[in-house]
């Protein structure tokens, strides 16, 4: 590995542990466990780490309890880090939703008592604080029950957030080139989109808790194999950047001295194709 890459990937890792993202072992699956929370961000090791499993979704900050509506009946208790879907925060609370597992007769009767202890990904994570019936689903290899519910703000991990995520580590690193952003495409999973060419985006979607067919939620936008901008759906800080907002809620935040035909090209081709969407 060379000596830039290898800066940058422990680089993210203390990146990571400043956004308060304690160093965890793989228990729930997707999430950052390769980090040593130890590590300083210029101390140059003779073996690479292995990459970190990708963070696929926001994590509890702490115990903390889900809620029936914002300030109204707790109805599930968790422990630290459990991994949960967060829709855009209103008022200081996440609409959120939680998978966990059940077994084969509570997939034909999900009827869930206060004090089951749940599982997720066969880890320990929480007990009902309520008597509940749950929508199930399967892929065939696994069954699990959907929990909707609000959690505060302050429960859920600014360093699994993406947008919080994304800003640091901008001011972070001075590199803008997909090698560079390498890392954090790879630490929060973000897929590959090539439609729209010349540009390619890295992109993740919406949490789907509001929409059953979400659209983006952040997408990184590369030219000639170079960041140009930032697309996003929900709020998101970037400094030096010029803003544009396009079709359907979205926004993109353009890097300081990009050519304004180029502005103009993606946005007018990103307009045409999210319109073409349903």
């Amino acid at each position: 590995m060379h000596l830039n890459k290898l800066l940058t990937c422990l680089g993210l890792t203390a990146l990571l542990v400043s956004c308060n993202l304690k160093n965890k072992h793989s228990r729930y699956e997707n999430e950052e466990g390769s980090g040593n929370a130890d590590m300083k961000k210029n101390n140059i090791t003779t073996t690479p780490a292995t990459p970190a499993a990708p963070i696929m979704s926001e994590r509890i900050n702490g115990k903390a309890n889900l809620f029936d509506k914002p300030g109204g009946t707790a109805i599930i208790s968790l422990v630290d880090y459990v991994p949960l879907r967060c829709a855009p925060v209103k008022n200081d609370w996440y609409p959120v939703n939680l998978d966990f597992d059940i077994t084969k007769e509570e997939f034909s009767k999900p009827v869930f008592h206060k004090g089951r202890k749940i599982k997720v990904n066969g880890v320990p994570a929480g007990i009902l604080q309520q008597d509940l019936r749950l929508p199930v689903s399967t892929n065939g290899q696994k069954m699990w029950a959907t929990l909707n519910a609000y959690t505060e703000k302050k429960n859920i991990r600014k360093g699994t957030i993406i947008e919080t995520a994304l800003a640091s580590f901008l001011k972070q690193h001075d590199g803008r080139s997909t090698t560079a952003l390498q890392p954090f495409i790879h630490n929060f999973g973000l897929e590959e989109e090539t439609t729209l060419k010349p540009y390619v985006m890295y992109f993740n979607y919406e949490s789907g808790i509001d929409d059953p067919s979400p659209l983006y939620r952040i997408a990184l936008i590369f030219q000639s194999k170079q960041l140009i901008g930032v697309l996003h759906a929900r709020p998101l800080q970037l400094d030096g950047c010029v803003t544009r907002r396009l079709q359907r809620g979205f926004t993109v935040h353009y890097l300081h001295g990009i050519d304004k035909t180029l502005q103009e090209d993606f946005a007018g081709k990103f307009n045409k194709f999210i319109l073409s969407v349903d």
